[in-house]
């Protein structure tokens, strides 16, 4: 028999895995988190330098959306830019799920070529800025290209670990710019010197606004990469299943190696933009850490272009907004903005949990009852009333099968379409603003009755009426918002059908 002292403690819940989050509930996961990081970005302030609560915030907006300084948005745009960049070079490999997390060593190295050419051709007294940034445009991306090649060719060939061939390249990468610095600067200061030549401000004098147009340009080439070409879709085909691929006569080797060619490339583009168009310069640090944040863009982002925008502005708006915040109070800059994205980072991936998996409370549970308690308030919060839920999911499920369905429809497609029906049995015939108001009146007169009443009977009776006239009216508008919102899904399924049947049909014709 067990004792008291030893049972097991149990948790009053237990962790399921989501089979499906819709797009609605993982944006609003995702936005309770960027509030919430928004929110303890100020608190880490206020522990540091008490008394600066708001002024953070303040400073931190300005930060990147001053008004009146219009280089320090086009700094916050270019520093979102540049991460974007990486986030499209690393998302073609982790889409067919070859961990390159080697983008910094590959930076790294197209800011050497970069640099070390214009250093060369400086020294030499050739000032020909169109032939310095054609030859060092080159000659990063070609380096990139390399130290991309490099583990794409031991996985293709000898199925070697790619993320820790790509993350020991990271740290020789560094230790080879470390080395051609000390043997280039021979007066002992180990400092690279400026670069005034090869700069790509010399053809677009605003300053970083050479680097946005770059990556604007490169960032559509590669969503119609990604989204449009036979190429793009091998990729996710190799990344579902590389058995299935070599089966439909993808070669999955070539695959391999001319993904990461491009990822080589992308990252040594973004190595030469550092140098010509932001640094001029050259340091073993060079690269920032920009080659691991870009993984955490893309993973987060899900591969998905519309979503790695939204993160790269994200860190980009953390790290521009809080360096400038940091100045301003007086903090040290590096420091306080690393804690301040690292914090972003780590809020937004435990988000990551309740987007992939949900608690449930056991039924003997004593949370149970307030569990209950809160989710009725949610769902009278967000849709009005429990039986809208039910309705709007019954809804999507009507919506899901009229939606299979297409695929059997010929010549009596018109008459199927006049036949859709979302619910319009549930909404009561007489719902209009009308009526709302008819019912709205007849409540206010009610109270105002219950208001002239005496004590006694007639002030029960008169409440029992206020009671009633107020059901009426809240059932009115609840009519009301259901025909609305009945009428309004009508039109979207009817027109998606439409489109969908139209589709259907033109291939019809095609064959």
């Amino acid at each position: 028999m067990q004792t008291k002292s030893s049972r097991r403690f149990k948790m009053p819940f237990h962790v399921v895995k989501r089979l499906d989050t819709s797009k609605r509930n993982y944006w609003i996961i995702k936005v309770i988190g960027f509030a919430f990081a928004f929110l303890f970005a100020g608190v880490i302030c206020t522990i540091f330098k008490p008394g600066t609560f708001g002024r953070f915030y303040e400073k931190m907006i300005l930060g990147c959306f001053d008004p009146s300084d219009f280089e320090a948005i086009l700094s916050f745009v270019e520093t979102a830019g540049l991460l974007l960049l990486v986030a499209f070079a690393l998302a073609p490999a982790f889409k067919m799920k070859f961990w390159n997390i080697g983008a910094e060593g590959q930076i790294s190295v197209g800011c050497l070529a970069t640099a070390g050419i214009t250093y060369f051709f400086e020294k030499n007294k050739v000032h020909n800025d169109g032939l310095i940034i054609a030859v060092c445009l080159v000659s990063a991306i070609l380096a990139g290209i390399i130290w991309a090649l490099l583990p794409a060719i031991f996985k293709a060939l000898f199925n070697t670990n790619e993320t820790l061939f790509t993350l020991m390249m990271n740290y020789i990468a560094t230790a080879i710019i470390s080395i051609c610095i000390s043997f280039w600067i021979t007066s002992g200061t180990q400092v690279f010197p400026s670069l005034n030549y090869g700069g790509l401000e010399a053809f677009i004098p605003v300053k970083y606004l050479a680097n946005i147009i770059v990556v604007v340009i490169v960032v559509a080439l590669m969503v119609v990469y990604l989204k449009k070409t036979k190429h793009g879709y091998e990729l996710s085909v190799v990344g579902a299943s590389v058995n299935t691929a070599r089966y439909v006569g993808i070669n999955v080797k070539k695959v391999i190696i001319r993904t990461m060619i491009l990822s080589g490339a992308i990252s040594g583009l973004v190595g030469f933009l550092l140098v010509a168009g932001h640094h001029h310069t050259l340091s073993a640090s060079i690269a920032d850490g920009r080659g691991f944040t870009g993984v955490l863009v893309a993973w987060l982002g899900q591969f998905e272009p519309v979503n790695m925008v939204v993160y790269a502005l994200l860190v980009a708006f953390f790290q521009c907004g809080s360096t400038y915040a940091a100045s301003s109070i007086g903090m040290s800059k590096t420091d306080f903005s690393a804690i301040v994205t690292g914090m972003f980072f780590l809020i937004v991936i435990a988000t990551e949990f309740f987007v992939n998996y949900k608690m449930l409370i056991d039924d003997d549970s004593k949370l149970k009852p307030f569990v209950e308690k809160c989710k009725r308030f949610f769902d009278e919060f967000f849709y009005g009333s429990e039986s809208i839920r039910v309705m709007r999911k019954r809804i999507q499920v009507e919506k899901a099968q009229a939606k299979k369905n297409i695929s059997l429809m010929k010549e009596e497609y018109p008459d199927y379409v006049n036949k859709l029906d979302f619910g319009s049995d549930s909404v009561n015939e007489n719902a209009s603003k009308e009526v709302v108001l008819e019912k709205k009146q007849n409540y206010l007169d009610a109270k105002k009755d219950f208001s002239n009443k005496p004590k006694g009977e007639e002030k029960e009776q008169a409440l029992e009426k206020v009671k009633t006239s107020n059901a009426d009216y809240k059932q009115a508008k609840l009519d009301l918002k259901w025909k609305n919102y009945f009428e309004k899904e009508s039109k979207k399924a009817k027109k998606s059908l439409t489109s969908t049947y139209k589709k259907v049909s033109k291939k019809k014709e095609d064959k």
